[in-house]
């Protein structure tokens, strides 16, 4: 039975400045700081961050094999967390197409580099909403995850993270290549074990 999956796409970004200031070595409020605070004022209601997820039945078929609601993986360290989990999570988080196409319309190098670091503010933003409303849905602490091209998870076979998912562009704005890479580029696509 294919469980469905999760769509969270009204999170309502918000940023934690004094971890951004600090993330970027900047005092907030220097002088040094003001035009990034202008960039900042004119981006940090953008980012739209958006996650896709759904709660997978796992079967380890060998040691270097496994199934997620029968789509085939091959990675040994998702053999070896599978055997350890009670709960298995595919999922999706993005900074969303928002900010990145902003960002892409920018012609300075500082607003660009400002603006990326935002898409990863809110790409991590996504990933944080992902782990508290596992933690009140279904009342599981993530205690371990696996991305592809990460600890010999290849992408060829994590990308099929794709396949447990229907309609991934429509609901989440998301697109992944033949090679693995994604688009908004500031996207993870992951596994994570509860």
């Amino acid at each position: 039975m294919k469980m469905s999956s999760i769509a969270m796409t009204n999170l309502g970004f918000f940023l934690n400045e004094g971890e951004f200031y600090e993330h970027i070595r900047m005092k907030k409020g220097s002088r040094r700081a003001l035009p990034i605070e202008r960039i900042l004022e004119s981006a940090r209601n953008i980012p739209k961050p958006k996650v896709l997820y759904r709660v997978s039945e796992a079967k380890i078929i060998d040691a270097t094999h496994f199934t997620l609601d029968g789509v085939e993986f091959v990675s040994e360290a998702g053999v070896e967390k599978i055997a350890k989990s009670t709960y298995v999570f595919p999922n999706i988080v993005t900074a969303g197409r928002e900010i990145e196409n902003y960002c892409l319309s920018r012609e300075n190098v500082l607003d660009q580099y400002i603006i990326m670091e935002l898409c990863n503010f809110a790409c991590e933003f996504a990933r944080e909403a992902l782990i508290r409303d596992v933690r009140n849905r279904y009342g599981v602490s993530i205690t371990d995850c696996i991305y592809p091209g990460e600890d010999g998870f290849r992408l060829e076979s994590g990308k099929k993270i794709f396949d447990l998912f229907e309609n991934v562009e429509d609901q989440i704005g998301v697109t992944v290549t033949e090679m693995g890479l994604t688009t908004p580029s500031r996207t993870a696509y992951a596994i994570y074990f509860g």
